[in-house]
């Protein structure tokens, strides 16, 4: 049971909730956003049906917008109770999206697992909760949990923004920026049809092996069809869109 979790945890990182105050949006630099949606998915493992999920944005009220994600087990990890939840709340600040918290939580079995993170720009500061440990770090403008990235990859190419993507993500106990590159495009045959896709990946400075990869859809503003992660040891986990609303 404890593979089935780590290959769904794979895909559906994460931290927990948390509220703060929330300052007025930025209205300067206001662009082109992303309209809600849900898409549904097939999570596979090497091939091998091991779940679905459910991805949904929507307008929140205020200025935010949430984030959320619901994967279910099917087959043996259905029979282990495997279940995963994340929600990013998510503002805009300067045209760009910013987390305001975001909340991971993950049912197997008898075990559950939570994780927070919150942020709080007025007072400049980031608390991470993971389990009994607590984290405080340094706020930067334009701050994302990992979940949110997907939301700012989105918009930047909603923009027209090309080349490599960096990103400051909140990450437990540190901060660091991720960077992603458009490497292509691609038709992809999907559930959906075969549709026009921006090929992204995640650069690490030490994949040790490891690949993060994104198919959006240009015509549909941006939507992951696709998404999937090689691992060092060879093990491929990947979601593919099933349904979109």
């Amino acid at each position: 049971m404890k593979n089935i979790v780590l290959v769904f945890a794979l895909l559906l990182p994460g931290f927990a909730e948390a509220i703060v105050s929330v300052p007025q949006e930025k209205t300067a630099n206001s662009a082109v956003r992303a309209k809600a949606f849900t898409a549904n998915y097939v999570v596979f493992r090497n091939g091998k049906d091991l779940g679905t999920a459910t991805i949904k944005y929507a307008d929140a009220g205020n200025g935010r917008w949430e984030l959320s994600t619901h994967t279910l087990g099917t087959g043996i990890a259905a029979i282990a109770g495997v279940e995963l939840n994340e929600r990013s709340l998510i503002r805009w600040n300067d045209g760009k999206p910013e987390t305001i918290d975001y909340n991971f939580s993950q049912k197997a079995g008898w075990k559950n697992k939570q994780r927070s993170i919150s942020v709080n720009a007025q007072n400049r500061t980031i608390l991470s909760q993971d389990k009994e440990d607590s984290y405080t770090l340094k706020y930067q403008a334009g701050v994302l949990d990992r979940h949110a990235i997907t939301v700012a990859i989105m918009q930047d190419l909603l923009q027209g923004k090309r080349g490599d993507l960096s990103y400051p993500v909140a990450d437990r106990d540190e901060m660091n920026n991720q960077l992603y590159r458009l490497v292509g495009n691609e038709k992809l045959d999907t559930a959906l049809g075969v549709l026009n896709s921006v090929k992204v990946q995640r650069i690490r400075e030490n994949p040790n092996g490891k690949t993060t990869t994104l198919w959006l859809a240009p015509d549909r503003q941006f939507v992951p069809l696709r998404i999937q992660q090689k691992e060092g040891n060879g093990d491929v986990i990947e979601m593919r869109i099933t349904g979109l609303r």
